[in-house]
């Protein structure tokens, strides 16, 4: 990048900060500038555009907690769902939702051999923004072999695909995780 001659850096992340649309504007306010300085006749109008076009960018910085406060969840957003579950509203929908993952889980692993263990498990469970599971930790994690947790993340994975969560604010899909206790039951 080539820096002017005159040119001083008064602040290292405004010179970062600043766009290519945002140089090209005060590159031609430059010279419309040096044009009129120069006795150069130009249309006053085309210098009324120009300046309402460079007033009219604005340099928005939003700051760290703004950010986190508008990606905080709110009762407004909508949590994941499945089709079979969208009529049902607040804890009949949520648990329609925790029994359609169980039940798919459950087939998954049912014909599954793993060794005896009364270890209550914490699963934490990513569904991403297209609505795919996936098996983010495990907790306690060291008390199952590669193997096993390979077979538990296959089951996780294999859940049929959600409705995403909406974060209603921006009206986006987005991803959410949640923790599912999970206990091997051996009957």
């Amino acid at each position: 990048m080539a820096i002017p001659e005159n040119a001083i850096a008064t602040n290292i992340i405004e010179i970062r900060n600043i766009s290519i649309g945002q140089s090209y504007k005060k590159i031609v306010i430059l010279i419309v500038l040096n044009l009129i300085n120069n006795n150069i006749k130009f249309s006053k109008k085309w210098l009324i555009i120009l300046i309402i076009n460079y007033s009219c960018t604005n340099n928005l910085k939003v700051s760290e907690s703004e950010i986190l406060s508008a990606s905080s969840w709110s009762k407004n957003d909508q949590l994941p769902t499945f089709e079979e579950c969208v009529d049902l509203n607040g804890d009949e929908g949520l648990l329609c939702f925790r029994n359609i993952i169980e039940t798919e889980m459950n087939e998954f692993i049912s014909d599954k051999i793993f060794p005896l263990d009364t270890t209550q498990y914490r699963l934490t469970i990513k569904i991403d923004s297209e609505g795919n599971f996936i098996l983010d930790e495990l907790y306690p994690y060291n008390r199952l072999d590669d193997a096993y947790f390979k077979i538990l993340k296959d089951a996780v994975s294999g859940i049929k695909k959600a409705l995403p969560a909406i974060k209603t604010n921006v009206e986006e899909f987005v991803e959410v995780k949640f923790n599912l206790p999970f206990r091997f039951n051996y009957e």
